[in-house]
């Protein structure tokens, strides 16, 4: 039997008081309700047409049902709105047994929202104003999703995302195209699309997210032990390891200082829990850029960061700067020379200031718990890198470009060169991979901001924001 959706209105719309009558509350499932306290009847509605939808099977078939949810939305904040103006003028007789009374109080109490100045009455008058307002807040926000981005009702979960958490917030919406990533059966993550949308649009929404957190992701397969392994390969990768590296006793030092880079903060649309990646005209770069992720030492990472230049100097280099005969080590220099005057997105790390000792038993604090924007970092890594290279009785003799070229493509991705091979010695060529890693990084992180300006400060730039999320104590205690 098909919902009539209009009729249910009518009925709701017209039972005005007993969308906000208490009394007829279960006394044992009172507590939640009132916490998440919401105008009867509309969830379950909701619900309902939910249930009927997931009976369709193609985008056709539920395209309908876009009209019959925007007039839920449009009823529900059109009596929030009316409930506020009477609960304002007291022309509402608000309904609840005198039984659970001190429930309510509890409750009030327990939130921070009850006056001891006012009555019970004008103080839970006042809680469901709070309540109220709230929901029509995130009525708008479906109303505005629902004309903005219609194909949410429409898609379907596809596959799992590993590792987790994917992103920062798990009530937001992740969109590129028609296609979206958010939370989904408990823990988990999944991409949603439907029957229309391409594998190289959800590939693309999950390969833009990596470059944002600086982590790699992958999509389930139907291989359980496959997954398991990836899932485990990708919970150890760091980017930070490239800072690490740069310390000169790094593979001597017993000492392990807990680094630990952040999830962006991710601009939503207009403040809704949305956030919208627009249309990319070279997805392939941050397919690229994603794979490299998934290189977890310096030598194949040198390898595969090359290939992102190489996509940019095919596609940017060589049509601006029209070179009669191309040579890779000019475009390496040019880029150099960009990268140091670009403003990145940043991508956080917390520098706890702390490290355990020898014996693995206590922590020791150096210095104060901060921020650290990672991508800074590694510039000021690069400039040391060049003052480094400037003194070496070698490399002194080659410029940045050429350097880069030999070490990090010619040096790296073939095996013709005899002692000139890069190598697994890692105190030492692994360790010059690893500097020339860090010009690559910046360089493919600005070709990929380059072509996607749009992409422009969507990360959350001012640290306080993530100061007041940090779940540790480090901060507080400062």
């Amino acid at each position: 039997m098909i919902l009539d959706v209009a009729k249910e209105l009518k009925e709701l719309e017209s039972s005005f008081d007993k969308l906000i009558d208490l009394s007829d509350l279960n006394p044992i499932n009172f507590m939640k309700r009132l916490h998440l306290y919401r105008l009867k009847g509309y969830e379950e509605l909701i619900f309902k047409l939910g249930k009927e939808k997931a009976l369709c099977k193609t985008s056709n078939e539920k395209k309908p049902y876009l009209e019959k949810y925007k007039m839920i939305y449009l009823s529900e904040r059109k009596m929030c709105i009316r409930i506020l103006k009477e609960l304002d003028k007291e022309a509402v007789s608000l309904k609840y047994p005198k039984s659970i009374e001190i429930i309510i109080k509890r409750v009030l109490e327990s939130r921070k929202l009850y006056s001891d100045e006012k009555s019970l009455y004008e103080n839970i008058k006042n809680y469901l104003k709070l309540m109220i307002k709230r929901e029509l807040e995130e009525t708008n926000q479906l109303l505005y999703s629902l004309k903005k981005y219609p194909f949410e009702y429409i898609n379907t979960p596809d596959s799992f995302i590993g590792p987790e958490p994917v992103y920062r917030y798990r009530k937001d919406i992740i969109l590129y195209k028609d296609a979206y990533i958010t939370a989904n059966e408990g823990s988990h993550y999944s991409v949603f699309g439907n029957e229309n949308t391409s594998e190289a649009t959800k590939n693309t929404l999950l390969n833009i997210i990596a470059y944002l957190s600086g982590r790699p992701y992958f999509y389930f397969t139907e291989n359980r032990s496959f997954n398991k392994k990836l899932f485990n390969l990708y919970e150890q990768f760091d980017l930070l390891d490239m800072l690490r590296l740069r310390k000169k006793n790094f593979f001597e030092s017993p000492e392990d200082e807990p680094l630990h880079l952040e999830l962006p903060i991710l601009k939503q649309v207009k403040g809704y829990s949305t956030v919208h990646f627009k249309d990319s005209q070279h997805e392939m770069l941050f397919e690229l850029y994603h794979a490299s992720l998934k290189q977890f030492e310096s030598l194949p990472r040198c390898v595969f960061l090359f290939r992102v230049f190489e996509y940019g100097a095919q596609n940017h280099y060589k049509p601006l700067m029209k070179p009669a005969n191309y040579d890779p080590v000019d475009a390496l220099n040019y880029y150099i020379n960009e990268i140091m005057k670009h403003n990145y997105n940043p991508l956080y790390y917390v520098d706890y200031g702390t490290y355990i000792d020898e014996k693995n038993e206590k922590v020791v604090r150096k210095r104060d718990a901060k921020y650290v924007n990672f991508v800074t970092e590694l510039k000021k890594e690069a400039i040391k890198i060049k003052k480094e290279w400037n003194k070496d009785s070698y490399l002194k003799k080659k410029d940045l470009g050429k350097i880069i070229y030999v070490h990090g493509r010619n040096a790296a991705a073939h095996g013709g060169s005899g002692r000139g091979n890069a190598r697994y010695d890692y105190s030492k060529n692994y360790k010059l991979l690893n500097n020339v890693n860090i010009y690559l990084e910046l360089i493919a992180r600005y070709l990929i901001e380059l072509f996607n300006p749009q992409l422009k400060n969507i990360v959350e730039r001012r640290t306080e924001y993530y100061i007041a999320e940090n779940k540790s104590n480090a901060f507080s205690n400062k």
